[in-house]
This record gives structure tokens, sequence and C-alpha cells, in this order.
């Protein structure tokens, strides 16, 4: 059964991210989360067959290899896809799947961008719009391996590209993708507004990704930047034991009453699995669903309405209480 359209999802493709912004006809992707067959999963059993554009944030395999799926299939209509070059990164995957976009590119298969910069024009989505935050001009001109202002190294992370999506122009989210020290210093420099209700927290509420990043300072600035009502962590139960906890109790200092949500049940949180489905998922594809690994699952910002965050916050509340015993996300939420 196909989810009605207007949405915003944020898939659960496990260690990764993948978020979907769906309107009438129009369907854009940003990242594709980790090889795998999740991405082509939701997509096929929402009947999208059609894409107007995909979005590489930035070239970490967790970010790029569902696209590899995508590719293979012939299921699928990609008219563009835009992404940042990463002349350090010499993975296999980033390497074949440049070279593949690459030659669709020469056969006028699928136009291709190299290059997401702040003030690239926003990208229309139905009512949908996808607007570019970063990097600035100055950073992605820096590239990869340069040095920023203070002298810091440039890395993939640093000109990881980050959006504001709206709905009827008003800002429902924020997709931080792999945003690090470097380049939220850049935002502030250059006075991004960066204010969104819904912020999908960068690197999997990991370190954030460079040397010198203090990781509670870090946080601290994000939440201080975007003020979310609600936070979410796009991870995988079974990888890097994410959210870290010194990023959660740093959140619940700055903003109390947020809501902290993660689309798997984190270890952290819940040694053993739940011994029957949860009834509180939202009725699309979710990685973790069949292994009963889901805590919130994929999430839908449905706009057929008025925005609404799903999973509501009660059920998801009330399953973490019987279903995570050592719950971190709960901790002073009233």
């Amino acid at each position: 059964m196909q989810y009605p359209v207007p949405y915003l999802a944020i898939l659960d493709v496990g260690h990764g991210n993948s978020t979907i912004l769906r309107d009438g006809d129009s369907t854009i992707v940003v990242d594709c989360g980790s090889q795998g067959s999740a991405l082509l999963e939701f997509l096929t059993a929402e009947g999208i067959k059609s894409i107007d554009a995909v979005f590489l944030s930035h070239a970490d395999q967790d970010h790029i290899g569902g696209l590899v799926g995508l590719l293979a299939s012939d299921a699928f209509e990609i008219k563009r896809i835009l992404l940042n070059a990463d002349a350090t990164k010499g993975s296999d995957l980033w390497n074949d799947l440049s070279y593949e976009i690459s030659q669709l590119n020469e056969r006028k298969q699928i136009a291709v961008t190299v290059g997401i910069t702040r003030r690239m024009e926003d990208f229309s989505c139905g009512l949908l719009k996808l607007e570019i935050t970063g990097p600035t001009p100055y950073l992605a001109a820096k590239g990869v391996g340069g040095l920023d202002r203070n002298k810091d190294q440039i890395t993939s992370n640093s000109i990881s590209a980050s959006f504001h999506v709206k709905w009827k122009d008003n800002v429902i989210a924020y997709l931080a993708g792999d945003i690090d020290q470097i380049s939220l210093n850049d935002l502030v420099d250059h006075k991004i507004p960066l204010r969104a209700p819904l912020l999908v927290f960068p690197h999997h509420g990991g370190k954030p990704g460079h040397l010198k990043s203090n990781i509670i300072s870090f946080t601290e600035k994000i939440c201080e930047l975007i003020q979310p009502s609600t936070i979410l962590f796009s991870i995988g139960r079974k990888k890097h034991e994410n959210p870290r906890t010194e990023i959660v109790s740093t959140i619940r200092k700055k903003l109390p009453k947020v809501r902290v949500a993660c689309t798997q049940l984190s270890k952290h949180c819940a040694h053993a699995l739940p011994g029957a489905s949860p009834k509180h998922l939202v009725s699309v594809y979710a990685k973790g669903r069949h292994a009963r690994e889901c805590c919130g699952g994929t999430f839908i910002v449905d706009l057929t309405k008025e925005p609404e965050l799903l999973p509501a916050a009660p059920p998801h509340v009330n399953f973490i209480t019987k279903e995570a015993p050592t719950s971190i996300c709960l901790s002073t939420l009233d």
C-alpha cells in the first residue's frame, strides 16, 4: 500500500542516510544509504518509477552505496544526479560509481552536475522545495585536501552538502548530511540561517568527523543554530553503537523538551530485541522491520494536512518505555 502524497520520508536504511521528497508525480532523493536494497525496496513499494533528482551530499559509502542498485535496475528513470567531487576518496565504490555516472552522462541518459553549493537554485518537488544551505562556494572551491581560513584541512565531511526542506515555503526540516566543525564554522561565518523544527543529526550521532572537533561543543552549536523540536538519528543497530551517549546528554541539556528518536533500536537502549513486531511503525518500508530492529523505523512527515511527524510521539514513547530499559533518549522527556 502506497503512502499518500505529499510527504517527506527519512528512511530506515540501517547505518546510513536517505531521504525522500514526494509530491504528486515528483520525487527527489537526498543520499542513498549504504550498498544494499533498502532505498530500492522503499521506492518499489511506493510505486515510484521516476526520480527528478538524486543528491549525494558527499562521497562516504553510507550515503552513496544505495545508488548502485538504482542504476543497475531497469525499473527507475533518474533524470539528474548532483554530487561534490572528492579526489581523496579512493574506495572502489566511489571510483566505480563516479565512472558509471560519467558514462551515463556521456550517453545523455542522466544529467550530471558536479558541484553542490549554496546559492544554487531551489529544487522543486511539487509544493516541496529543497534549498541547499551548504557548502558555501568558498569551501567548495577550496576543496577536499585544502586548508580553510583557520589552516584546518578540509575533508569530505567539510564539503558535505546540507539542505533545508520547505513545504509551501516554510522550513520543515534540516538535513545536515555529515557536516563537521569546519563546515559548521563556515556556515556561521556566512551568517546562514539554519533553524528548522526537524533535524536529521550529522554522522548518525557519532564523532563529528574532524580531528580538531570537540564532540560536546559541536553538538551544543548544532542545537543553538537549528533549535529543533525533534532530532532524528539514522542509525544501524549493528554498527558503531550510535548515537553516542555524550551527544544525547548534551542535546538534553541544551534542549530539554526536544524529541529525540532513532530509526533503529540502539544497543545503548536495549541489549535484547523486542519479542514481537512493533505496532507503532508507519506502514512503509523500513530495513529493520523484519528483524524487529526498528525503534522509530522510517519516519514520515505527513503533509496531507498540517505537517505531522510519524510515528507520533505517544505510541513511540510507549514502545521505548516497554522495550528499551536503558533508553538514553527519554532521560528528561516529560
